[in-house]
């Protein structure tokens, strides 16, 4: 479904590459980790998948992105507007950086569906059905009562379940989460099957994704350096900077353990 091969990109001429040589693929309905600390590269691959860094300064040098066989890399900006959205959705850690703080809960989505769901009649009253079934799809209570609120008026938990509930309602074949919470993380798993999209995972915290992803991808300094299944790489990890990363997860019941970290030097 998504075909990413040699994606290489740098922020400046000359200076060291972001993306260096990336490749992997995602499935219809298999879930791909992306692992890492921060600064490896993996959020700036998550954001080219539709070409969100700006350019300049961001320089796409080598590759392709496949989308169902398309190249997301060679669309006009016109082309990426429908992909945007319609078919590969965003969902960042931090609700703030995709909820207005202006608009009501009801105004965003109903903007959602108008961009990307024909399907759904333009009349308010069908409009107001959709919306309400899209927050009881992602565990909203009360979804009538939440479609005149705005962002500052709920948890932060509620505001990022809006936001998934504004990525689904669009029906993407490819969703691109950046988050840590294991809470969110189980929503997920419950919705992957549901609507069998592939999800593009992004996270620093091993801890997180057994039993979420189907394979793991470990990013160290812009480049992959270990792919697999997650029980292979969590169980019998390959890479030194893998061992480092899974050394660093903390373990319930050790006594009075002297947390890990991670000496760069020696991974060159």
């Amino acid at each position: 479904m998504l075909e990413v091969r040699h994606l290489t990109i740098r922020f400046a001429p000359g200076g060291p590459a972001a993306v260096d040589d990336v490749s992997f693929s995602i499935g219809a309905g298999e879930t791909l980790a992306v692992v890492g600390e921060s600064g490896s590269g993996k959020s700036v691959t998550a954001l080219a998948m539709t070409r969100l860094l700006p350019e300049p300064p961001a320089r796409y040098e080598r590759g392709e992105i496949l989308l169902e066989g398309r190249d997301l890399l060679t669309l006009p900006e016109s082309g990426l507007r429908a992909v945007r959205g319609g078919q590969i959705a965003y969902v960042f850690q931090d609700p703030a950086t995709t909820l207005n703080p202006v608009l009501t809960i009801r105004a965003q989505m109903d903007e959602v569906l108008a961009l990307h769901r024909p399907d759904v009649p333009a009349n308010r009253r069908a409009r107001d059905a959709e919306i309400v079934s899209e927050l009881t799809e992602v565990g909203i209570t009360e979804p009538e009562k939440r479609l005149r609120a705005y962002p500052h008026e709920l948890s932060g938990g509620m505001a990022q379940r809006v936001v998934i509930a504004m990525a689904l309602a669009c029906r993407p074949k490819l969703l691109v989460a950046d988050t840590v919470q294991r809470q969110i993380m189980d929503l997920f798993r419950e919705l992957k099957g549901k609507f069998g999209m592939g999800i593009l995972l992004i996270t620093h915290n091993f801890g997180i994704i057994g039993g979420l992803a189907d394979r793991v991808a470990v990013m160290f300094r812009g480049r992959l350096v270990e792919e697999g299944k997650t029980g292979d790489v969590l169980g019998a990890p390959q890479h030194p900077y893998t061992r480092a990363l899974i050394d660093c997860i903390p373990k319930l019941g050790a006594h009075r353990r002297r947390l890990a970290t991670i000496d760069h030097a020696s991974l060159h």
